[in-house]
This record gives structure tokens, C-alpha cells and sequence, in this order.
């Protein structure tokens, strides 16, 4: 038996990145996923490889609307949600905090903060009706070990949210720099095979972090494996927080 059978699985920012690999993974493990994403070509084209087990749905996660809309669309195609991925997010540039405009502040805080506030309120009536529900939020390893100049990205992503004392499980995975797009947008562009060499050379088992990494930590904290779990920010960094 998968261990994802008979599970239905929303994930935020699912069309590309972590938020793509966390929804193959799912579909590997037999979950019916549905993906939430803003670039509706790029969501349209993964759940078209998987039609009978997973769907598409354009959502702007910054707002309340879009996500209850989300959460109702999940029922009503699959008749249940066991588990939600707040993954969307954006990243930052290393930069002075003088220099951080409150433009950047506001994208920053309301895609990688108040979605995951928006999500998780928006299926907490859902979880209580059905009597369980797992929720996980893709954070960074900044949250554990910030590091000086994204001061702004490390609070976004650091936020908590326990909802222990119901039975639910809230859990949160904390990569280290990965082989994403979000890396060229750090970098101002792709980075060089110098600057990627760096990078892998500060991670103690040697390479950068793979989305399929995180989809496999993604995959254990949303199933039965992990029941006694909770509460807990899960380094997938190679060793890179030691």
C-alpha cells in the first residue's frame, strides 16, 4: 500500500519547484493532489499528466478569497482534504535592511507569511468537520540559522503555527539552498558553476538541495509515519544547520 492511499492533498505553489515535486511525490504515493498555483500554463500542464488523481486550480495565495475558493473547489472534485501544503513563496536578494522598500517588505511577508495564516484558516473548518488534517509549510533553513542581510525573508518563513491541542499535526520543512528557480532569483540570474560549486561546498554532504528531497520529507510528514509528530521544523539541508 502507498502511503498516501486514499488522501487527498492541496499544494500551494505546486506548479514549479518544491511545490511540483512535493505533488508528483503525492501522486507517486496514490493522493489525489490538487494544485494551487498563479501561473495557471505551468499548473494546467502537471495535473494534465495526471488527470484522474490530480487538478488545477489558479490561486493568488495573498488572497483570503482565493484560498477559501481553493479549499472548496478540493471537496467539491475529490469529497475530502487530509492535507495542505502552504509552499508558495518568494524569495530575497541579499541586501542592507536600509534597503529593503516596503514594497519588497509587503510581497514578501503577504506570499511567504499571511498565506500561510490565510491557508491554514481557511482549512481549519474543514479538519474539524472531518476530524483530522496535517498541514505543512515549506519555511527555509534561514528559519533556523538566519543569516545576515535576509533579515526580512528569515522572519516570513520562521512563523508558527500549532493547532497540536485539536489533533492535527502542523509541521514545517526547512531546505537549504536548492536547485530551484527561486536560486536564479537570489542570484539576480542563473548562477555561475563557481557560485553553485560554493554553495554545495557549504553543505556537508556536498550538493545543493534537490526539489525531490524535500518532496520525500514532504511525502513521510504528511503520512501515517509521522502520526507522533508534530510542532516540529524539519532541516532538509544536508547538514548545512550542524
Amino acid at each position: 500500500m502507498k502511503r498516501l492511499e486514499g488522501r487527498v492533498a492541496v499544494v500551494t505553489g505546486g506548479a514549479s519547484g518544491f511545490g511540483a515535486a512535493i505533488a508528483r511525490r503525492f501522486l507517486d504515493e496514490a493522493a489525489q493532489v490538487v494544485i494551487a498555483d498563479i501561473d495557471g500554463d505551468k499548473g494546467r500542464g502537471l495535473a494534465g499528466a495526471a488527470p484522474r488523481d490530480s487538478a488545477f486550480i489558479e490561486t493568488d495565495v495573498t488572497r483570503a478569497g482565493d484560498l477559501r475558493r481553493m479549499i472548496d473547489f478540493t471537496l467539491e472534485r475529490f469529497g475530502a482534504l487530509d492535507v495542505l501544503v502552504n509552499n508558495a513563496g518568494i524569495g530575497q536578494r541579499p541586501q542592507p535592511l536600509e534597503e529593503v522598500t516596503e514594497e519588497l517588505y509587503d510581497a514578501l511577508l503577504d506570499v511567504n507569511l499571511r498565506s500561510v495564516f490565510l491557508g491554514c484558516r481557511a482549512v481549519l473548518p474543514v479538519f474539524r468537520r472531518q476530524g483530522r488534517g496535517v498541514i505543512i509549510n515549506t519555511a527555509s533553513g534561514i528559519a533556523l540559522t538566519p543569516r545576515p542581510q535576509l533579515l526580512l525573508y528569515a522572519a516570513a518563513k520562521g512563523a508558527a503555527h500549532e493547532l497540536a491541542s485539536e489533533g492535527f499535526r502542523v509541521n514545517a520543512l526547512c531546505p537549504a539552498v536548492a536547485d530551484t528557480p527561486m536560486l536564479s532569483e537570489f542570484m539576480g540570474g542563473a548562477p555561475s558553476e563557481d557560485a553553485r560549486a560554493a554553495f554545495s561546498a557549504g553543505i556537508p554532504l556536498g550538493r545543493l538541495v534537490a526539489p525531490e528531497d524535500v518532496a520525500a520529507a514532504a511525502a513521510y510528514l504528511a503520512s501515517d509515519d509521522a502520526a507522533m509528530i508534530t510542532g516540529t521544523c524539519l532541516a532538509v539541508d544536508g547538514g548545512r544547520c550542524i
